[in-house]
């Protein structure tokens, strides 16, 4: 992968006009064109590697992966309180048309709902969204938001209705029914490798796919940890993911230059066995900090802490280093769930089977929220 310092050395070498309102010019480099497939029955030709926005920043990041052809960009409108749509918007710009944007909403009210689609469209700068999700729901949402999504689309202020969920397996026959058309979901290496254990996100994709329902991976890298002396198993996880026909595209959050260029480079590369023993390796260090979202939790704490949910939360702050996203969402929580202390009960009842640390991490996600 090439450096952050060594881009600079190259792009300080072109010619100026290249480096126009510090936008790099990656005309010439040799950094590989990225592949496409085409998104279940939308028709949407995107690429595999697709830019997850959130958290990001900085314009020129977002500028050199057009430059780098990709064409898939999303986020959402909590994203830093709404300024991640407004700074896509701003690095769009007139090629906003030539890319598919999609962005969600979390909220669970028609009349918000409307409000937020209104202003996703004015701080994206377009008229129109490719994919609007109804998001973060593991249970079906309300009949109002539903028919409202499709008179968003009926109104032509959405092209396809999306639905993003972490529990995509307990859904399948909802999401089919529903006739969404594309669904976003997690899906990583850390799911479907334990054959003694076989993961249920490996028979929803199948049905997704057999339903023509275009998937979008998410939580691609597994929390990203990084391994031991900074090693990055990154691009092993993502082309873990990419061998799975049934994953059209994908997510992923990009922050700087380095990580954008070590992607694309990943995504043109087959995996290999070599991958495999990174990962296995990799899986057995944050086995007692990554929660799988297998969901098997629900309903053991007896304080009624929605443990998946709170984990999740402390992935974002402590993995992801997006603390507002974290310390927001755990806010959102009813107030007697917030007020709960794992390290009150004498011994915790909740069992992962994967191996989760759960006292210990919920303990950490209480210290770093409450």
């Amino acid at each position: 992968m090439a450096s952050r310092r060594s881009f600079l050395a190259t792009a300080l070498s072109l010619p100026a006009v290249g480096f126009a309102a510090g936008i790099p010019d990656t005309a010439n480099t040799k950094t590989p064109a990225p592949r496409f497939r085409v998104l279940g029955k939308t028709g949407l030709k995107v690429t595999e590697l697709g830019f997850g926005a959130e958290g990001v920043s900085d314009v020129s990041v977002i500028r050199q992966a057009l430059d780098l052809g990709l064409n898939f960009f999303d986020t959402a409108h909590a994203y830093q309180g709404g300024n991640n749509e407004r700074t896509l918007g701003v690095a769009l710009g007139a090629d906003r048309k030539k890319v598919i944007l999609s962005s969600r909403s979390y909220v669970k009210d028609r009349k918000m709902l409307e409000a937020e689609l209104d202003l996703s469209l004015r701080e994206l700068k377009t008229d129109y969204l490719d994919i609007w999700y109804l998001g973060a729901n593991d249970r079906p949402p309300a009949d109002e938001l539903l028919s409202f999504q499709q008179a968003a689309k009926k109104a032509g202020k959405i092209r396809f209705a999306g639905f993003s969920t972490h529990a995509c397996w307990k859904l399948v026959d909802f999401i089919k029914k529903a006739n969404f058309d594309v669904v976003m979901l997690p899906y990583n290496f850390t799911m479907g490798r334990d054959q003694s254990a076989p993961s249920p996100v490996n028979g929803a994709l199948e049905a997704m796919a057999a339903a023509g329902v275009g998937v979008v991976a998410i939580k691609v890298m597994a929390g990203g940890h990084r391994g031991p002396q900074g090693h990055t198993p990154f691009p092993s996880a993502l082309r873990w993911t990419l061998r799975r026909p049934e994953i059209h595209t994908t997510s992923i959050s990009m922050h700087d230059h380095d990580q954008l260029e070590e992607n694309v480079r990943a995504a043109e590369t087959p995996f290999s066995e070599a991958d495999e023993k990174t990962l296995a390796a990799h899986l057995e260090r944050i086995r007692p900090l990554y929660c799988r979202m297998c969901y098997q939790c629900d309903g053991q704490c007896p304080q009624g802490l929605p443990v998946a949910d709170v984990l999740r939360y402390l992935m974002y702050a402590d993995s992801y280093r997006q603390f507002d996203h974290g310390y927001q969402s755990f806010q959102a929580l009813p107030g007697n769930v917030r007020t709960v202390r794992c390290q009150d009960c004498g011994r915790c009842s909740v069992s992962c089977p994967n191996g989760v640390a759960v006292r210990e991490r919920l303990t950490l996600a209480q210290g770093m929220f409450a």
